[in-house]
């Protein structure tokens, strides 16, 4: 081994007591500071924090050196929105972002650096001003804002403008008497003026740095088996290196090692492992609805994760604040596309492993990060795809991991629900008009209501759906089946979300009659089960089909609906439909809205959607009300006369107050002389 420029003195812990630095028991640095008096809680399905006599809107929280920076993340990779606040709590800045990775501030607190899927972002916490460069999820940022970054492409380290060529990959950048510091598996280097002067290197891993009152503290890890040592070192100035302190880790736990797919209750066999989000359920925390990329194991604060598969670590970051680490691991070591597992929601100081690290099948990765809200401490988990010699956080998951975990004791079957009424199932034209089960014609949509229950009080979405037609003559026999999906389907959540979007269009109902929703307290899962093909894959084609009930003969049919959970424990349920299309006339409506176009809408292209109106009789006392997915009226539009019997009611995308709406789903409601007489829904995307 060898040490440049180094005097080592063995003064073991008796540094700690003097600067307020040590080592946790999982190796990494820890600091002693005063805690932030912060009250974190939810209101009105918005999150809130209570600092200082301020109410503040967001999960994450930063002081700035002139007030505070939030953020809200919701459940992975979804759209984040910054808030920036002065002292007095007043918002002075706030902006949606798709991705926010690895937020970080200056020293000085004056500027705010994240990266946000393709470029590094920085914020002028005083000015609200933003620059972008084009880095990676290794970034620093230094007191006058310039970023210090790794550019992977070229393997440089990149500071203002000047390009500095790097032997290893980087682990960690800080800045270090305001020059750029680089940490590497086997190096510590500082940037002075064009050249990167080692501080110290080693044959070992170096695991982590900090700088602490204008003083660097580093941590050398050594493996002995499945036992790593940690080595905390204070570097007071370029020549000399004190040994603080030291850590022993076990990473195996003298755990059994069994070939299973669990990242909790490791080895337990047959275990009611609790879940509190399945595999593509749909869910809306206040915000916008998006799928869920994974499932939920629920736990106990700081629980031990453990690893499913061996693998590679692609990935250590953060999409949010102190709760949203997570780690990639692959399954090969390639810097071409493979798959792994995501493990997320853990202790960022729990993590004993860099990126690079490899890590065997039992292997403790960390612990659970306490979430905080509604008793939801959980490892998100999930199985994920994605290419580069590191992952920065743009990866697919490819499918539900669920089925394959051969630990889990479950043995409660799905259970379905009245979808319309006291209806088991609800009947819908492509326009969105219900209809009377007793008197289906044309082409329909059918809505089964379901939710499984998987070892804890949390509704969640099943495994699949398929439908049955029997006559109701003969109710051994079967005219018609249809597989429907499978929740199954890969997921861009954290991408770019719009192959998502598409497949929650598909598989849930969202009108304000069959409305599906999931968060913390509502858990409402509505399927359209004839969108689909009669294949579980779901393709942009899907959300066209239906059933065509002018393709059987009319009469009375048992309808039969069967969901399975990932156990494989299933349920069906029935009720008796009659299909009459004989007999069908065209019906008179009245009032109704017939065409909603464009629909996706966005004003900024579009400028207007027009609401088209079927209006037989008068438009007198007639209106239209526009409202949010909360049920909060935004608009109130008002129909001039009919010609040839339709109303052309053009929206903009304002509400009252002419302000632009957020993208989102809204509801449109004709009434007349206060009766509701159809609901349509339009899709805003800016």
């Amino acid at each position: 081994m060898n040490k440049i420029l180094i005097l080592i003195s063995i003064m073991l812990l008796i540094s700690t007591s003097c600067y307020g630095i040590a080592l946790n028991s999982y190796g990494h640095i820890v600091e002693e500071t005063v805690q932030e008096n912060a009250q974190f809680y939810r209101e009105q399905g918005l999150y809130k924090i209570h600092i200082e006599n301020h109410t503040l809107e967001g999960n994450s929280f930063f002081r700035t050196d002139k007030g505070y920076l939030t953020c809200i993340t919701l459940e992975d990779n979804v759209p984040s929105i910054l808030r920036l606040y002065d002292t007095d709590g007043q918002i002075i800045f706030k902006q949606t972002f798709h991705k926010i990775v690895n937020l970080t501030l200056s020293e000085n607190k004056q500027y705010g650096a994240f990266f946000d899927g393709e470029c590094i972002t920085v914020l002028d916490l005083h000015t609200a001003q933003m620059k972008r460069y084009a880095g990676s999820v290794i970034f620093s940022v230094d007191n006058n804002g310039d970023p210090a970054y790794f550019d992977a492409e070229n393997n440089t380290l990149v500071y203002r403008s000047a390009s500095h060529h790097l032997v290893e990959q980087p682990l960690q950048l800080l800045f270090y008497k305001d020059q750029p510091l680089v940490l590497t598996r086997n190096t510590i280097a500082l940037l002075q003026g064009s050249t990167l002067t080692p501080l110290y290197t080693t044959s070992h891993t170096l695991f982590e740095m900090k700088v602490s009152n204008s003083a660097l503290y580093f941590v050398e890890r050594v493996a002995h088996g499945h036992s790593f040592v940690f080595t905390l070192y204070l570097c007071k100035d370029e020549h000399t290196i004190t040994q603080v302190d030291e850590v022993h880790f076990d990473r195996d736990q003298q755990k059994t090692h069994q070939a299973i797919i669990a990242p909790l209750a490791y080895g337990s066999i047959g275990n009611p492992l609790p879940i509190g989000n399945s595999y593509a359920e749909i869910q809306q925390y206040g915000y916008s609805p998006y799928l869920h990329p994974g499932v939920d194991f629920l736990g106990d604060d700081y629980e031990n994760v453990y690893a499913v598969k061996p693998g590679y670590i692609k990935a250590i970051l953060t999409t949010g604040g102190s709760a949203y680490w997570r780690m990639g691991i692959a399954l090969e070591n390639t810097s071409a596309e493979t798959e792994g597992y995501l493990y997320a929601h853990l202790n960022q100081n729990s993590i004993p492993y860099t990126v690079g690290d490899y890590v065997e099948t039992g292997d403790l990765l960390g612990t659970l990060y306490p979430w905080g809200y509604y008793d939801f401490t959980h490892i998100h988990f999930g199985r994920i795809s994605c290419a580069g010699t590191t992952w920065n956080g743009n990866w697919w998951t490819t499918d539900n991991p669920l089925p394959d975990v051969v630990t889990i004791l479950d043995t409660i079957p799905p259970v379905f629900e009245n979808a319309y009424g006291s209806q088991l199932f609800a009947f819908r034209t492509e326009s969105g008009t219900y209809l009377d089960p007793s008197n289906l014609m044309g082409e329909i949509d059918i809505i089964a209501k379901c939710h499984d229950i998987i070892n804890s009080s949390w509704r969640v979405d099943v495994w699949d759906l398929r439908f049955k037609l029997h006559p109701s003559s003969n109710p051994g026999s079967t005219t018609y089946e249809r597989y429907a999906f499978a929740y199954d389907m890969p997921l861009d959540t954290y991408i770019s979300s719009s192959w998502d979007f598409l497949v929650l269009q598909t598989i849930y109902s969202r009108d304000a009659t069959c409305y599906s929703i999931g968060d913390y307290t509502d858990r409402e899962y509505y399927h359209i089960i004839t969108n689909s093909d009669g294949d579980s894959v779901i393709t942009e084609y899907d959300q066209y089909e239906n059933l065509d009930t002018s393709q059987f003969p009319d009469g009375d049919y048992i309808l039969e609906v069967i969901a399975r959970d990932c156990s494989l424990n299933e349920t069906s349920a029935n009720m008796t439909i009659t299909f009459d299309n004989v007999s069908a006339s065209e019906p008179e409506y009245e009032n109704t809205i017939i065409a909603i176009f464009p629909n996706p809408f966005n004003p900024e292209v579009h400028r207007t959607t027009c609401i088209s109106l079927q209006s037989i009789f008068t438009t007198k006392n007639l209106h239209i009300h526009l409202y949010n997915t909360k049920g909060q009226h935004i608009r109130t539009l008002v129909p001039r006369e009919s010609i040839d019997s339709v109303t052309h009611i053009y929206w903009d995308g304002k509400d009252e107050q002419g302000t632009l709406v957020p993208s989102g789903i809204y509801f449109s409601k004709v009434v007349e002389k206060e009766k509701v007489s159809y609901s349509g829904k339009i899709i805003m995307l800016r």
